[in-house]
C-alpha cells in the first residue's frame, strides 16, 4: 500500500515535520511507525538540494516523504518531485483556480504542464519512465492544499472536487491567525472552520489533514474525523522533551510550548 492508497481506505496517517537540515533527523525516525514526513520549504531553512540528502535515509523506508513548497510555483514543484518526493504540500489555495494550477504543475502533458526531467523519482533511470509515467500520478502521488484563510474555507468545496486533490489541509496557527483570532484553538470560528473542513472533505471525498501540538490535540483530531495528522514537528518535540525534563528536575515550568 501506498499513503496515497492508504487515504484513500480511509486509513488514519500520522506524520510530522523535518525543519532540521541533518540526514540523523529523517534517518532516526525512519525506525518508527510514521506514515510520512514533511520536509517543510516554507518556513524552514530547507532547499531543494538540502531535501534531497535528507530524504536519502528513507530510500528503504515504509515512510512516505513529502514536500511543503514554499509557493505554487510550478518550477519548485517539478522539482520537488523530480528528487523523489511523494507528495507536495501546498500554501495559500484560495481558489477552484489556484488549486487548477497545484494539480498541473504536478501533472504530465496533457493533465498537466510537468516538465520531463526526472532524475531520483525515478532511481537516475532505473524506473523507465513510461513506467513512472503511468503509474506514479495515479497510484502514489499525494497532492496536499492547506485550508488557511477565510478566503479557502468560503471556496472550499471548489477547491477540494478539483481532480487530483487529495488532502485539505489546516494549519490552525495560520487559520487562527488569518481568522482573526490566533492561536485560540477553542473559539467558535475555528471550532466551525474544523467542522465545515471535515464535512466538505466528506462531500468531495478527500482527506481532513490538521497539524497539532500535543498527543491530546492529536487524539481529538482522531476522534474528529482527521485522517492526515501531523504530530509537532522535529524542532518543537526536542525542545518541549528537553523542556519537561528540566521541569522535572527543578528548572522552568512543566508546559509544552505550541510551536511548528
Amino acid at each position: 500500500m501506498t499513503l496515497k492508497k492508504d487515504l484513500r481506505s480511509g486509513k488514519i496517517t500520522f506524520g510530522t515535520w523535518i525543519t532540521i537540515n541533518h540526514p540523523d533527523v529523517p534517518d532516526a525516525l525512519s525506525d518508527l511507525d510514521l506514515d510520512w514526513l514533511v520536509f517543510d520549504m516554507e518556513h524552514a531553512p530547507l532547499d531543494i538540494p538540502d531535501i534531497e540528502v535528507l530524504t536519502m535515509p528513507l530510500k528503504n523506508s515504509a515512510i512516505t516523504p513529502l514536500i511543503r513548497v514554499p509557493w505554487n510555483d510550478f518550477v519548485v514543484i517539478k522539482r520537488a518531485l523530480d528528487i523523489g518526493a511523494k507528495g507536495i504540500l501546498v500554501p495559500w489555495v484560495n481558489g477552484r483556480e489556484e488549486a487548477e494550477r497545484v494539480v498541473s504543475a504536478a501533472s504530465y502533458p496533457p493533465r498537466g504542464i510537468r516538465g520531463v526531467g526526472p532524475r531520483r523519482c525515478t532511481r537516475f533511470g532505473e524506473i523507465g519512465f513510461l513506467d513512472y509515467y503511468k503509474t506514479f500520478e495515479e497510484n502514489e502521488r499525494v497532492i496536499a492544499v492547506q485550508v488557511e484563510t477565510k478566503q479557502a474555507l468560503d471556496n472550499l468545496e471548489e477547491i477540494l472536487s478539483v481532480p487530483g486533490i487529495d488532502v485539505a489541509y489546516i494549519g490552525p496557527n495560520d487559520l487562527t491567525t488569518n481568522l482573526g483570532i490566533p492561536i485560540q484553538y477553542g473559539h467558535p470560528k475555528f471550532v466551525e472552520a474544523v467542522k465545515k473542513v471535515i464535512k466538505t472533505c466528506e462531500i468531495c471525498d478527500v482527506a481532513p489533514g490538521i497539524h497539532t501540538f500535543s498527543v491530546d490535540m492529536a487524539k481529538k483530531a482522531v476522534e474528529s474525523g482527521f485522517r492526515f495528522i501531523a504530530i509537532m514537528s522535529d524542532l518543537s518535540m526536542m525542545k518541549n522533551a528537553f523542556r519537561r525534563v528540566l521541569a522535572e528536575l527543578g528548572r522552568g515550568e512543566l508546559e509544552d510550548k505550541v510551536s511548528y
